[in-house]
């Protein structure tokens, strides 16, 4: 009876003793599977963030800028407005457009066909 309790604890021990290294090895297992996981994400996202950041830096907004700038003050002084269209002072409208006023002539004739 002495034999077989020593027996049955040496077993209970082996028993616990692996299963508790089991699941050591296991958690384990959990924690370098997610440190990967969570290094594999820092890769992807400096990666995409370390493309922004060149394509950023090699734009060329401030040449764009200065560009537009300079076809901005090219064609007038400073402070003063681009052309504008002329006056009509005989009309009833005092902007008078000849394409415009052709269509509209055109739409008239057809308005008036039409009753």
């Amino acid at each position: 009876s002495a034999r077989t309790a020593t027996k049955v604890n040496e077993m209970v021990g082996k028993v616990s003793t692996s299963s508790a290294l089991a699941a050591f090895e296991k958690m384990e297992e959990k924690v370098l599977a997610m440190e990967s996981e969570a290094e594999a994400l820092n890769q992807l996202t400096g990666d995409e963030l370390e493309g922004k950041f060149a394509l950023l830096e090699s734009s060329s907004v401030d040449d764009d800028l200065a560009n537009l700038k300079k076809e901005l003050s090219g064609g007038s002084k400073k402070g003063e407005l681009p052309p504008g269209r002329t006056t009509v002072a005989s009309s009833k409208n005092p902007f008078q457009d000849m394409e415009i006023e052709r269509e509209l002539n055109e739409l008239r004739k057809r308005a008036n066909d039409y009753q």
